[in-house]
């Protein structure tokens, strides 16, 4: 098959363009109206300087399922009064009448406003191409990731709107990057409920009253360890389509270009490869193409990302690829190398680079589908008392040996580590990448002519050490998140020392899935002696997702020992404070085991900063744990301004006037000048034990 009839029939088309203005239609000649629906709204995608991807979802009242007959129009002006396309396409049933256009020959820096119409129904939205590559205008954007619908309603979204309605031209956004988690593949899951200040379960409602539920799945879903999660292409289209109910993220859909990556929910919790994790009791296999697949052609069907058709850097071949699909079983796997998983993995390929002006690449990543399995094997650590869960806070050596697998001491590792068995002693070292994505990383960050490299990166980069306190507590100094790069110290370290040694200098990353605000400076080797600055990390808060401090503040109920709860949270109130659910966690990560102790016992943040521990994570210097927001970047080529906002708990919807901010941290990072963050600069709440 010809690739244009695989894209018509998959609702994918191409439209040049014209050079010069033609007269505006009307957008019904009369048609009926009420015939058809875009309950999905709009988005658009990829901005290039003369390309970017349209995308709608159109359905008949009548849910007849037969092909849509769709017209498609861009224009210069918000009334089109003249078009420079005008295109005639079809939404067919076997992509469940989603549309993806790619407009190509535009003008750059231009914003445009496109269209699709259906007999008499019609609907609108907004876009906005890149500069030209050389280009110096300023570039402003937001990152935003983790939306889980269940936990939080998307009011950040129109915070988002409402704030750019307000800010002078130079300071509106013009892209959004979504790193992941973009829908949630379970239904009722343990952390999927909205969560009161006093950390209960509460009743989540829309703006008008009405209950917000996501509804069952099609299929009836996959049960497995308490979770009922998508298993067929129609449960997660299923997911995509009640998402996409949220009328402020289909307000900023319509409102702004979108640049996505996925993390894991797109396809199943903490996965790796085509491999999920739901029962994490054990080292029981998970295999999962068949959902891997369904999930994929899902995702390339209500994302609009440009995939096939993008340029990569210069000289750099673009890997990126549309969905293609592939016949595959659940077949039990150890790598990439078994058919049907490198066939689930191969059926959509997404990392890619996005030239922006002069000052900006975006290097995108995939670190799901080619990362391997979790260097500590799930029955090392379930069930004993040092952990709080099998990828969360694991002994740091543990998890440095048996990343490095059969290298490790040297090419001789060892049979036991810490008294547990090294079940990683004969593999091949941990990957985050996959051999053939790190080659493409590197050629691009060698290839970027831009004066700025944002990494657009799922999972948290940085090291977040816990060491261990007064008295032996913790009795391990730990890692603390160990699905993200953390699990995988050795790659990070062959990444952060490319930098160093290419002297590849302007990198900042930008990273979710941690529901967490975090600024600080990458290094080359955390554990070096005298480790270089390299690179900059700054991490966003989810848009709704429940904060990771919830996460630590449930594993450490009773019957956890009150030591161990009190590095995570105490009560307040008692010291004259108004939070009986402290968010300690920022003491723990910031300043250490010692000062956490202080706060519990003191509640006073002068007594905390004085006992910090110096060698308590020192690249890191910001942390709120209990936090939902999202990321603002300014960046010229003088250098980059960030923003971590963090808005109002988003359990309860305000409707159009927005979630509302609770507070701010702001940095400055001047080219040429990697362990130079300055900040924060705080305004509104402060996180304890900031004052």
């Amino acid at each position: 098959m010809k690739r244009r009839d695989f894209l018509k029939l998959s609702g994918c088309f191409i439209a040049a363009a014209s050079m010069a203005s033609l007269p505006g239609c009307g957008d019904d000649g009369g048609a009926k109206t009420g015939v058809f629906t875009f309950a999905e709204g709009v988005a658009s995608g990829d901005p290039r300087a003369s390309s970017v991807m349209l995308w709608t979802r159109v359905q008949a009242v009548s849910e007849d399922d037969a092909d849509i007959a769709l017209t498609c129009q861009v224009s210069e002006s918000e009334n089109f009064s003249t078009v420079v396309v005008e295109r005639e396409i079809v939404a067919t049933s076997a992509s469940d009448h989603t549309v993806r256009v790619l407009v190509t020959d535009l003008l750059p820096g231009t914003v445009y406003y496109y269209r699709f119409v259906a007999g008499g129904d019609t609907i609108v939205g907004r876009t906005w191409t890149a500069p030209a590559d050389d280009d110096e205008t300023p570039v402003r954007l937001a990152w935003v990731s983790c939306q889980d619908f269940s936990a939080g309603v998307f009011g950040a979204y129109r915070q988002m709107i409402n704030d750019d309605l307000e800010a002078s031209e130079d300071e509106k956004i013009r892209l959004v990057v979504h790193l992941g988690d973009f829908i949630y593949e379970t239904i009722g899951g343990q952390f999927q409920v909205a969560l009161g200040d006093e950390m209960q379960a509460i009743e989540l409602k829309n703006a008008d009253g009405s209950q917000r539920i996501i509804e069952p799945f099609p299929s009836g879903g996959g049960e497995k360890a308490g979770a009922t999660f998508a298993q067929t292409l129609e449960d997660y289209r299923h997911l995509y389509k009640q998402y996409l109910r949220d009328p402020h993220l289909r307000a900023a859909r319509a409102r702004w270009p979108f640049v996505q990556t996925w993390d894991d929910h797109e396809f199943t919790d903490d996965c790796w490869q085509s491999q999920a994790n739901y029962d994490s009791s054990n080292s029981t296999d998970e295999p999962s193409q068949t959902r891997k697949v369904a999930a994929n052609q899902a995702w390339f069907e209500f994302i609009p990302a440009n995939l096939s058709d993008a340029e990569g850097a210069p000289g750099v071949a673009n890997e990126a690829a549309d969905f293609s699909a592939a016949a595959v079983e659940d077949v039990a796997f150890t790598d990439r190398s078994e058919s049907n998983n490198a066939d689930a993995l191969a059926s959509l390929t997404i990392y890619r680079s996005l030239r922006y002006g002069k000052n900006v690449d975006f290097i995108l990543t995939d670190e799901r589908s080619y990362r391997s399995d979790h260097t500590v094997p799930e029955e090392t650590s379930f069930g004993s008392p040092i952990f709080f869960h099998p990828r969360t806070a694991l002994p740091a050596e543990l998890v440095s040996v048996m990343d490095a697998g059969s290298t490790a001491n040297g090419g001789n590792p060892p049979d036991e580590i810490l008294g547990f068995t090294n079940a990683r002693k004969d593999s091949a070292p941990g990957t985050m990448l996959g051999a053939e994505q790190k080659a493409w990383w590197k050629s691009t960050m060698q290839a970027s002519t831009a004066t700025w490299k944002i990494w657009c990166n799922e999972v948290p980069m940085m090291r977040f050490g816990v060491k261990v306190g007064p008295a032996g507590i913790l009795i391990y100094d730990r890692v603390a998140f160990c699905d993200a790069w953390d699990d995988k110290p050795g790659e990070r370290n062959e990444l952060m020392g490319f930098l160093r040694d290419e002297a590849i200098g302007n990198v900042v990353v930008i990273s979710g899935d941690m529901h967490a605000h975090f600024a600080g400076t990458l290094m080359d080797d955390y554990d070096s002696d005298a480790p270089v600055p390299v690179a900059t990390e700054f991490l966003a808060a989810g848009i709704s997702s429940n904060s990771v401090f919830s996460f630590f503040e449930y594993f450490v109920r009773a019957p956890q020992p009150k030591s161990l709860r009190d590095l995570i949270t105490f009560d307040a109130t008692e010291f004259g404070g108004d939070n009986k659910f402290e968010n300690n966690l920022n003491a723990l990560l910031r300043f250490g085991t010692g000062s956490a102790q202080t706060a519990a016992s003191t509640g006073d943040p002068a007594a905390v900063l004085a006992a910090a521990d110096p060698e308590t994570n020192p690249h890191l210097a910001f942390a709120d744990c209990d936090a939902q927001g999202y990321g603002l970047m300014s960046v010229t080529s003088a250098g980059v301004q960030a923003t971590l906002v963090t808005i109002n708990r988003p359990v309860a919807d305000m409707g159009e006037a927005g979630q509302g901010i609770k507070g701010t941290a702001s940095f400055e990072l001047a080219v040429d000048n990697p362990g130079g963050l300055v900040g924060p600069t705080l305004s509104g709440r402060k996180p304890f034990p900031l004052t």
